[in-house]
């Protein structure tokens, strides 16, 4: 187990939007990346490839948004959000997932989830939530 030293961060308003994106397929990650990328220039975006990667990101410098796919190996997205919440209550969680969201409302709902999207994911839709979400 790593311990993390905290970083001494300004106030959110005086830095980039952080985005964290979590997904277990390399191919999601830079896509979305990249498609994000482009969204604005004021987005600061990090990814990582499974909830535990996530959760080290998270503690380093908590983000504004999260974005993470609902089923990888170890840790799943629901797992991910409900350690999230135990850390911090504000941020904003979108779940994106191959196998549709309908099953899952009832722990969307439990974790204040932003809002669950299927894949494929349309660039423009994401873009879209994306800038709603931060308000930008």
């Amino acid at each position: 187990m790593s311990t993390f030293l905290r970083k001494q961060v300004p106030p959110k308003s005086q830095v980039r939007k952080r985005i964290l994106i979590v997904d277990d397929d390399e191919r999601v990650l830079f896509v979305l990346h990249k498609v994000l990328e482009r969204v604005n220039t004021g987005y600061e975006i990090v990814t990582a490839s499974n909830g535990h990667a996530a959760l080290e990101a998270f503690a380093d410098a908590p983000p504004d948004l999260v974005i993470t796919d609902l089923r990888m190996p170890e840790m799943d997205g629901i797992a991910l959000t409900e350690a999230i919440r135990g850390q911090d209550t504000n941020v904003i969680v979108v779940w994106i997932s191959a196998f549709g969201c309908h099953q899952v409302h009832k722990a969307a709902k439990r974790l204040d989830v932003y809002r669950c999207m299927n894949k494929p994911l349309a660039i423009q839709e994401i873009r879209k939530l994306v800038r709603e979400a931060l308000k930008s």
